[in-house]
């Protein structure tokens, strides 16, 4: 059974301006969701493998689509949805499109600004692994790779993946192949059309910020109000920041547990 390569690519249309409608002959890909295609398309040509592009886009979109996989892809899926629609929800789409696939490729950020959460959401869905910010690959077999990720700082981390993943490159990794005059007048590409199932109706609940449980603490003791008011303060007491305690793992577990029952922690 030929193998098949996953990418996903998010159409970015252009925006109005100065009162003037958008004009779709100016929307574009990103450099990343290019690079995305073109590592596929190299990975595909190693493991004899089909290409498959998945897109949730609004129908403008669709000769961008094409014209995208004239550079080398075998199938196009086109889902088509006009408006926006959460990450979670995107990523649920496209899951159904690739659950067949060895291996999913997309870009590490889209044109619009978007969180570049999808693929995150795509490898829960899915029950892959998952790795960002990808800058390098070595291949090690025909089922890992192993992934030079970029870091905060300037530093760098090597990662392998094993069948089945999800990566997000960056624009650097590659440049798209031009695509050639013959596939673009005639394009081969088998496109599927698909459409943008209701967002589910599942709630999760309320959320709320975290409060610890409240712990019960001493009465203040003293005769006088001001007493009380220095013993609830610690105004008579000497200022400690810090205590250092050297003692054995098992004393110094149970000298942990001693004082969080002191100071009502624990009951």
């Amino acid at each position: 059974m030929t193998p098949i390569i996953g990418v996903c690519v998010k159409w970015i249309g252009s925006q109005p301006t100065s009162g003037h409608e958008a004009d779709a002959r100016f929307a574009q890909f990103s450099a990343s969701d290019q690079a995305a295609l073109e590592v596929a398309l190299q990975r595909a040509e190693q493991q004899s493998a089909r290409v498959r592009v998945v897109s949730v886009a609004p129908i403008a979109a669709r000769s961008h689509l094409v014209a995208l996989c004239a550079s080398g892809a075998h199938e196009l899926v086109h889902i088509a949805a006009e408006g926006q629609s959460s990450s979670a929800h995107v990523a649920h789409e496209l899951a159904q499109h690739l659950r067949d696939c060895a291996s999913v490729w997309c870009g590490d950020y889209s044109l619009d600004r978007g969180s570049g959460s999808v693929p995150a959401f795509l490898a829960s869905t899915l029950g892959a692994q998952q790795a960002l910010g990808i800058v390098g690959i070595s291949a090690t077999n025909n089922n890992s790779l192993d992934l030079l990720r970029r870091l905060d700082a300037g530093r760098r981390e090597i990662v392998r993946v094993m069948e089945p993943f999800i990566i997000s490159v960056e624009g650097s990794m590659a440049t798209l192949r031009r695509a050639s005059l013959a596939s673009t007048l005639r394009p081969t590409a088998n496109i599927i059309d698909a459409s943008l199932a209701e967002p589910s109706t599942l709630s999760l609940g309320d959320f709320s910020p975290f409060r610890p449980r409240p712990r019960t603490v001493q009465a203040p003791a003293g005769e006088t109000a001001l007493d009380r008011i220095k013993a609830a303060t610690s105004a008579n007491s000497p200022q400690k920041h810090s205590e250092i305690v050297t003692l054995a793992p098992e004393d110094a577990a149970q000298y942990i547990v001693e004082r969080l029952t002191e100071w009502g922690y624990l009951s």
